[in-house]
């Protein structure tokens, strides 16, 4: 029995990477965050999301209001075929974002 509750204290040691803290996930892969999946599953969009940050961050682009309703809280969307081209966009509000992304996926799913 002491052999037993041995191994099972190195395997709880093993799983939390040394702190003595069990892990709560059994893997890592159950222990990512949504974003970080889509991270994982979508290079080439991270990528067109970090060459807009570091533009806007260089002054080689600059925010602007939404293309639809004119609100200065926008975000930078670009048209999923055109990931290659990182500044080829759209700013658009959180609400008209949105509404574009589900306007694509509809568009998918019956095209």
């Amino acid at each position: 029995m002491e052999s037993l509750e041995k191994e099972t204290a190195a395997t709880d040691w093993h799983r939390s990477g040394g702190n003595g803290k069990r892990s709560p996930h059994p893997s890592i892969a159950a222990a990512l965050t949504p974003q970080e999946k889509w991270r994982l599953a979508n290079p080439l969009a991270r990528w067109a999301h970090i060459a807009v940050q570091s533009a806007l961050k260089r002054g080689l682009l600059a925010k602007q209001d939404c293309a639809v309703c004119g609100i200065s809280k926008t975000d930078f969307h670009h048209d999923p075929d055109h990931y290659d081209r990182p500044l080829d966009g759209v700013w658009l509000c959180r609400k008209h974002h949105k509404g574009e992304h589900r306007r694509l996926k509809c568009e998918a799913v019956s095209g």
